[in-house]
């Protein structure tokens, strides 16, 4: 039993205090994962539409907002998986949008690149050139090559995924599957079909001829979400889509809309005034 005297540990305007602060930091989560976020750029390959070391605003909501899906210590790979839904959208990443999404190959990073083709197109590239059903995909207004060569139509890059789809600058062509498409051993090249089956988390191999889908052999995989092909605009440095396959709609996080800071990591320290890029500031992304 207390006594009369005894004082609590922690005074009344303190727990008043405590739970403000608590309230301020999950509604700042909350719009950070659901409406506006911000994203840091450590690469080059959307020059020179982003500059490395952009600092940019995410709008997350407009292809339909990601409730948390880790939880877990900030800044490392220290936590676990849960359950998670997405709220319903405004549209989905359309041709040509600059889209922020989950790395395939690692889901702790976030990427942003050019969306070229979406769900039921098909993409080649000829001689450096983009198409997209036949009909050429226009160059971004600040996209640029960098490699003043081009590579011959009949050398294969055996980094370029899938296997037998050419190199960098002759690639394709490539279907983009879309949610409902009916996908057959044989009809569809089965590099890419383990793509698809593995991005909706199943296991995948081929055995006597047929698909075995989570242990279970099967004739066909009926798609079960839409897939993007993504590019970086600075064409002859970028790992995207070319290298390591589609980007499923349940990776995708939002849309890059502006730049709110820019900084140019390779000035010296001792030419301060010259690290930010002013220039920069309030960049809209297109």
């Amino acid at each position: 039993m207390s006594k009369p005297n005894d004082k609590p540990w922690i005074s009344p305007r303190a727990k008043r205090e405590i739970k403000s602060w608590i309230l301020i930091i999950l509604i700042a989560l909350g719009i950070k994962q659901t409406i506006v976020a911000s994203y840091h750029v450590p690469t080059g390959s959307m020059e020179n539409t982003i500059m490395t070391g952009d600092f940019l605003f995410g709008n997350n909501f407009i292809y339909g907002s990601r409730t948390p899906d880790w939880i877990g210590i900030p800044y490392t790979r220290i936590g676990f998986k849960v359950p998670w839904f997405r709220l319903p959208s405004i549209k989905k990443p359309e041709q040509g949008d600059v889209v922020i999404f989950k790395f395939p190959l690692d889901q702790h990073v976030h990427y942003v690149k050019r969306c070229i083709a979406g769900p039921g197109q098909t993409i080649e590239v000829k001689h450096k050139q983009v198409f997209v059903d036949d009909v050429e995909f226009p160059n971004p207004e600040h996209s640029k090559f960098t490699r003043p060569t081009t590579y011959s139509e009949y050398w294969e890059n055996y980094q370029i995924f899938p296997k037998g789809s050419g190199n960098e600058d002759n690639f394709g062509p490539v279907y983009v599957p879309k949610e409902g498409d009916t996908l057959r051993l044989g009809e569809y090249p089965t590099q890419l079909l383990k793509n698809v089956v593995e991005l909706a988390n199943h296991s995948f191999y081929v055995q006597d001829g047929k698909l075995v889908i989570d242990e279970i052999p099967r004739d066909y995989y009926v798609v079960e979400q839409d897939h993007y092909f993504m590019m970086g605009d600075n064409r002859d440095n970028s790992y995207d889509s070319r290298f390591w396959g589609f980007v499923p709609y349940n990776l995708v996080v939002g849309r890059a809309i502006i730049v709110w800071l820019s900084i140019n990591k390779e000035m010296p320290l001792y030419r301060f005034p010259k690290i930010v890029r002013w220039n920069r500031f309030g960049k809209i992304i297109s």
